[in-house]
C-alpha cells in the first residue's frame, strides 16, 4: 500500500516537472520574439534618421551653391565701403611715411649737428656747441642750439668754424638718371688758375650735369701748431664724381675779430700728375674719379689771431 502510494507521487512529480519546463520554453520564444521586433524597429528608426540627415545635408549644400541677386543698392554699398577702407589704409600709410621722415631727420640732426647747424663755436676750455648764431654784441653771443639757447661770453670763445654745406646740383648722377632730367643744372663754380703761361690755355669742358666732377671733404679739417707757433691745417678731399677734376684747391676765409674782418688763403690739393695735350701743362693737383688727394695749408705766427674760419672747394674741368 505504501508503495503505490510513493509510485504514484513520483508519477505526479515528474508531471508536474514537465509543464513546468514548457512553459519556460514558450516563455522564452516569446521574449526573443519580442527583442527581435524592438532591435527591427530600432535599426528602422536609425535608417531613417541617417537618411533624413543626408538629406538635410544635400538641402543645405544645394541652398549654399545657390547664388545670390544683389540689387544695385547692395552692390553700391559693398563698393562705398571697399573705398572707405582703401582711402583710410592710404591716409594710415601717408602718416607712417611721415612719422618715419620725422624720425630719419632727428636722427640725421643728432649723427650730424653741423647738418642742421652751420656754426661750430670752441670754448677756451675745450668745450664745442654747435648752433646758429641769432645775435651778438661786444660782452655775448647768444646761439640757437638743439637742446635750446645758449648765451657764451664772447671772451671766452676761442674760435667759430663755420661749415659749408654741400650743394645738391654738385652731386653725381648715373647716366640712367641722368636721362630723365629735362632741366639741366649749372656745374659747379670754377675759378682760372693762379699761374700764367705763355702757351696756349687748356680748353674747358662742357658736358652733361651727369658727368661732371665733384670733390668734397672727407672727415674734418684738423689743425694743429708747430714749434714756431705756425698754424698748420691738414686733410683729405676726395673726388666722388664721374670725370676728372683739375687744379683742385680749397680756400680758407679767416674771420679776424668780430667786426667782419676776414682774409684768405688757398690749398693746392696734392693728387695726381696730369699732363694737357694741347697745352703741355703738367699739374699735380688733378683728381682722377674715385681719387682722393692730401692738402696742407700754413698760417704763419705773423698773421695773428682769428676767431673762426669757413672754407669751400673749387676745382676746374677741362678736356
Amino acid at each position: 500500500m505504501k508503495a503505490k502510494f510513493f509510485f504514484l507521487f513520483l508519477v505526479l512529480l515528474a508531471f508536474l516537472n514537465g509543464c513546468g519546463l514548457f512553459g519556460t520554453k514558450k516563455d522564452a520564444k516569446e521574449k526573443a520574439a519580442a527583442q527581435d521586433k524592438v532591435e527591427s524597429s530600432s535599426a528602422v528608426s536609425d535608417t531613417s534618421s541617417r537618411n533624413g540627415a543626408l538629406l538635410g545635408r544635400e538641402t543645405q549644400k544645394r541652398t549654399a551653391i545657390a547664388p545670390t541677386q544683389l540689387t544695385p543698392t547692395d552692390q553700391n554699398y559693398v563698393i562705398n565701403e571697399l573705398t572707405f577702407e582703401v582711402k583710410k589704409l592710404a591716409a594710415e600709410v601717408k602718416h607712417l611715411q611721415n612719422g618715419l621722415k620725422e624720425i630719419q631727420s632727428k636722427s640725421q640732426m643728432w649723427m650730424n649737428p653741423l647738418s642742421m647747424y652751420d656754426k661750430e663755436i670752441v670754448m677756451d676750455n675745450g668745450s664745442s656747441f654747435f648752433g646758429k648764431i641769432i645775435y651778438q654784441d661786444d660782452k655775448i653771443v647768444k646761439i640757437e642750439t638743439v637742446i635750446g639757447y645758449i648765451v657764451l661770453e664772447k671772451p671766452n670763445i676761442v674760435r667759430v668754424i663755420t661749415n659749408v654745406p654741400e650743394k645738391p646740383t654738385d652731386q653725381y648722377l648715373p647716366d640712367e638718371v641722368a636721362v630723365d632730367i629735362k632741366s639741366s643744372s649749372p656745374i659747379s663754380q670754377t675759378v682760372p688758375p693762379t699761374y700764367t703761361s705763355q702757351m696756349s690755355e687748356p680748353s674747358k669742358l662742357t658736358d652733361s650735369p651727369s658727368r661732371v666732377a665733384n670733390c668734397v671733404l672727407i672727415g674734418n679739417v684738423k689743425e694743429s701748431k708747430d714749434r714756431t707757433g705756425n698754424t698748420i691745417f691738414t686733410g683729405e678731399v676726395k673726388n666722388i664724381g664721374s670725370r676728372r677734376a683739375d687744379f683742385v684747391k680749397i680756400n680758407f676765409v679767416f674771420r679776424k675779430n668780430w667786426s667782419g674782418e676776414t682774409e684768405t688763403r688757398t690749398a693746392f690739393i696734392e693728387g695726381s700728375y696730369y699732363t694737357f695735350e694741347g697745352s703741355g701743362i703738367t699739374t699735380n693737383n688733378s683728381l682722377l674719379p674715385g681719387a682722393s688727394g692730401t692738402f696742407q695749408l700754413i698760417v704763419p705766427k705773423a698773421f695773428g689771431a682769428f676767431i673762426g674760419y669757413s672754407y669751400s672747394i673749387e676745382w676746374e674741368q677741362y678736356k
